[in-house]
């Protein structure tokens, strides 16, 4: 009695989205592990940002009546005060937001969450990678438009 191989009809259900190369592989990658190293580096540019900020204000407190060379030329730079009391109240505000919404809640639920949970279960991927992703870009979206708030009057 001899046996027959079935046959199916349709195709098989495989993971459909390929990996970009090279330089691409960091910027549009799926996989959970770059997305996971993606918010890991960027929530320390914004530390990094956040940590600017908190030096700027510790120097206003341990100089308070110092004054800089803002601009002008070599031989006559004009000095004004360093940071006034409305600025040193939005670099105060800007950093806790910074270092709370930038760089703490996203590098543990965004950077060690995409890394580590998909290997400590077990599975091969995220269940929605490409929601994964835009998540990450729209993350990076509100801390430009964050941060941008400086530079906009009023």
């Amino acid at each position: 009695m001899s046996t027959l191989a079935a046959t199916h009809a349709h195709e098989t259900h495989v993971r459909t989205h390929e990996e970009p190369s090279g330089w691409r592989k960091y910027i549009w990658s799926l996989d959970h592990k770059i997305i996971g190293i993606q918010y890991l580096f960027t929530s320390l540019a914004f530390l990094l940002i956040g940590g600017g900020m908190a030096l700027l204000m510790r120097w206003q407190l341990a100089y308070p009546s110092t004054q800089i060379m803002a601009s002008g030329d070599v031989g006559n730079p004009i000095s004004l005060p360093f940071i006034n009391p409305q600025f040193y109240n939005a670099l105060f505000t800007m950093h806790a937001t910074v270092m709370v919404f930038l760089v703490v809640m996203p590098l543990l639920i965004g950077a060690f969450g995409n890394y580590l949970i998909p290997l400590k279960i077990g599975t091969g991927d995220m269940a929605f990678p490409l929601i994964n992703e835009l998540s990450y870009w729209f993350y990076v979206a509100s801390g430009v438009i964050m941060l941008s708030g400086f530079f906009v009057a009023g």
